[in-house]
């Protein structure tokens, strides 16, 4: 019993922090694909600047605030991939799980929040890298759960 609660607890931690680290990654990558200007909307226009209209929400500061707060939710859509999909294996159902967040965000949430464009307004080259985005950082995600609880499934199985 003492066993399982340890190595629940192991795999809470992990999943936290793999999803905080590929929040603040991808998010990040998704600023410098704003910046090269692979797409017309920044993290912060998205996280921060829908909901706040205040001078310091234009500054590289609500940009790192964004990204942090990326991280956070992160580690939210981490535990949902933890909960449903840890046992999956392979890459595939990490890039499913990455259209269904890009579905979710582009098309369903976007056009509610003031100020986003949804993915039926943006230009070609924005989708691509949205999309391509969401693919890499659900890979990032997915890979890593699974990947931990492959592994932690065969050091159980040796005991």
């Amino acid at each position: 019993m003492q066993q399982n609660r340890k190595i629940a607890s192991r795999f809470n931690r992990s999943a936290a922090v793999t999803g905080f680290v590929g929040g603040v990654l991808w998010s990040a990558i998704a600023w410098a694909a704003y910046f090269f200007q692979f797409t017309d909307l920044s993290v912060a226009d998205f996280v921060l600047r829908s909901w706040v209209w205040m001078p310091w929400a234009e500054t590289w500061v609500a940009e790192l605030l964004s990204i942090i707060l990326v991280g956070l939710l992160s580690i939210f859509i981490a535990f949902v991939y933890f909960l449903f999909m840890k046992k999956q294996k392979g890459i595939l159902p990490s890039l499913l799980f990455g259209v269904v967040l890009w579905v979710l965000v582009q098309l369903v949430l976007a056009p509610i929040i003031h100020g986003v464009d949804s993915a039926f307004q943006a230009d070609r080259n924005a989708n691509i890298t949205t999309m391509c985005l969401y693919l890499l950082y659900a890979v990032f995600i997915g890979y890593s759960i699974s990947f931990e609880y492959q592994q932690s499934q065969a050091y159980q199985e040796q005991d």
